[in-house]
């Protein structure tokens, strides 16, 4: 049956996206009206959620039908425009760990908030496409697009496919929480230093969770 390693793409597997999303954010904050400029800072701290919190965020004020407005407009300027590939990095590493996973004989789970489309999209620019067995996008950035959550996903998942050992691979707490629901070995990934009391691990090298294999 092998292990699955359950991964996060978003400052997991990848890096400097930080940089395309405040260059959306402060795109499509003028177009509504607001002056507010996102720091890279901001948008460092906010990484991971959905579009619909940072401008919750940065707009504090605005409506909820305005702030899915400016989530289809972010979507449209970043997917549309491919304003990532100007940024976005493979993390160090990541290659070499995945291929190491698949090579033995193991499976790799990638699961993100995006779209379907858009996980291929971000997959493809950093050039990890091939790399995972089972992809799931929840699309939970858009209003009225959801599928299911990444736990609703992984429950369905591990009830139809059996696997010796599950790790999930995540840099948020909710991420880690998960995990744990079905009894995971977690890793808490960070470049920053941030570290989970609840995590199994602490890392800033992916090549730590080859221990697992």
């Amino acid at each position: 049956m092998g292990n699955l390693f359950i991964w996060d793409f978003h400052g997991v597997l990848e890096k400097d996206n930080e940089f395309a999303v405040q260059e959306v954010v402060n795109r499509v904050l003028p177009e509504f009206g607001i002056k507010r400029k996102a720091t890279v800072e901001e948008c460092r701290k906010l990484y991971g959620l959905k579009w619909a919190d940072y401008y919750r965020f940065f707009a504090p004020e605005a409506d909820e039908e305005t702030i899915y407005k400016m989530v289809e407009r972010a979507v449209e300027i970043s997917v549309g425009e491919k304003v990532a590939l100007k940024y976005i990095k493979q993390t160090e590493h990541a290659d070499f760990v995945l291929k190491q996973i698949a090579q033995k004989g193991h499976a790799n789970l990638i699961m993100s908030n995006s779209s379907s489309a858009s996980l291929n999209y971000f997959l493809e620019s950093v050039n990890l496409q091939n790399h995972f067995h089972h992809k799931f996008g929840a699309d939970n950035h858009r209003k009225n697009f959801r599928k299911n959550t990444k736990a609703e996903f992984l429950k369905k998942f591990l009830k139809e496919n059996s696997f010796d050992k599950i790790i999930v691979i995540d840099d948020r707490e909710d991420g880690i929480e998960m995990g744990l629901k079905v009894n995971a070995v977690t890793y808490l990934f960070s470049r920053n230093g941030k570290t989970s009391q609840k995590a199994h691990h602490n890392i800033s090298d992916l090549r730590e969770v080859l221990k697992e294999l």
